[in-house]
């Protein structure tokens, strides 16, 4: 330790006796000699080698005895110093106390949902013009057909309308009806009436009522215009490349359009939505005006809520449209989301696919190191 202390004046030592050895000035009328040793008698010498400085012989253990030997202290800890490992620009020192050491002996992967199988062959039994059947809780679809043209959505429009307001507007806001609309299926709300925003969501998807559309449309900030241009907004971000919305209940219009995959997006996002997801499983039952001015019934219209394991979703129907339906059903612990449109008996061709899926499938139970393979 005392010989590292040293160094720094064992260093200016050093190479003060090379400046004397190498640079010190030379008389011109004397042989011309190196530290008092004439060099013309160098080449003479045994052990002699050619000095790099100067490309003239000299005696070489001769030269490291008088000039290198008194630095070898400073020599070995230059060595020592700069061994691989051992230098302060090699190697990073890291305290343990930072980084403690963690048991992964009881690590567990996370499950992944099962790979459903095909198990029977055959086509599904589906006439509608778009159609799509897929496992929820993985993605994996299950049956497509004309699953990516664009089609009119009909009502099914009102599941992007009830998620825009659930996300942004609380459910125990209370909104003024200021103007009604009255076209197509409608509660019969009246202007100055007063709900909460969760009854209208409710009265939006059970008996999709396209006046209540327009009223959460028109109280919404910006009104009518910002509520659309936030509703495809929406379908850009939610990655619905076939959907684009000209109003907010779904009545046919130019430029009205979606798709059957784009439906089953936006309806897997929505489910996740635990009001939404609680309000579509909702059956028959009333609003009331805050202001004591009357109730309304609500009827459900979609007609599969009795059949056992359905949960929802929508319901849509106009004359360009036909019959559309979204479905979410869970049955023996496996759950599906169906689209149908332009269905002539859009019920029954959804228990029919529902009833294919089922059959012609089987869950697999699958690792992820399985999976990563």
């Amino acid at each position: 330790m005392n010989n590292l202390v040293k160094l720094p004046k064992l260093f200016l030592k050093f190479k003060e006796r090379l400046n004397k050895i190498f640079f010190s000035k030379k008389d011109k009328n004397s042989a011309p000699t190196r530290n008092g040793v004439d060099t013309n008698d160098l080449p003479k010498r045994i052990g002699e080698t050619k000095c790099s400085f100067t490309g003239k012989k000299i005696k070489s253990k001769s030269f490291i005895r008088r000039h290198l030997f008194p630095f070898w202290p400073l020599l070995i800890a230059l060595t020592l110093l700069f061994l691989p490992g051992n230098s302060y620009y090699e190697t990073l020192m890291l305290s343990f106390e930072l980084f403690p050491v963690v048991d992964n002996s009881s690590w567990i992967l996370p499950s992944l949902p099962p790979l459903l199988v095909r198990s029977l062959t055959g086509e599904a039994p589906i006439y509608a013009h778009s159609v799509l059947l897929a496992d929820y809780d993985s993605g994996q679809v299950l049956y497509q057909k004309n699953s990516d043209q664009s089609w009119p959505p009909a009502s099914l429009t009102k599941i992007m309308t009830a998620l825009i307001i659930l996300e942004e507007i609380p459910l125990d806001q209370i909104l003024t009806v200021n103007q009604t609309q009255g076209l197509g299926r409608v509660v019969g709300l009246q202007s100055r009436q007063q709900f909460k925003v969760g009854d209208l969501v409710y009265a939006l998807l059970v008996m999709s009522g396209n006046d209540v559309a327009y009223i959460l449309a028109n109280n919404y900030p910006g009104k009518e215009v910002a509520f659309l241009a936030r509703m495809n907004e929406r379908a850009g971000q939610l990655g619905l490349e076939k959907t684009h919305f000209k109003n907010p209940h779904g009545l046919d219009e130019p430029g009205h359009y979606s798709s059957a995959r784009d439906l089953f997006l936006l309806t897997n996002y929505a489910l996740k939505n635990d009001h939404f997801a609680e309000i579509i499983k909702r059956g028959n039952g009333q609003i009331c005006d805050l202001a004591g001015n009357g109730c309304y019934q609500i009827e459900t219209t979609n007609e599969l809520l009795v059949f056992p394991g359905m949960l929802g979703v929508k319901t849509g129907y106009t004359d360009e449209a036909g019959g559309c339906f979204v479905g979410f059903w869970e049955q023996e612990g496996r759950r599906f989301i169906s689209v149908v449109l332009g269905s002539g008996n859009r019920f029954l061709e959804t228990q029919n696919l529902l009833a294919w899926g089922l059959a012609s499938f089987s869950p697999q139970e699958v690792s992820l190191l399985d999976f990563l393979d």
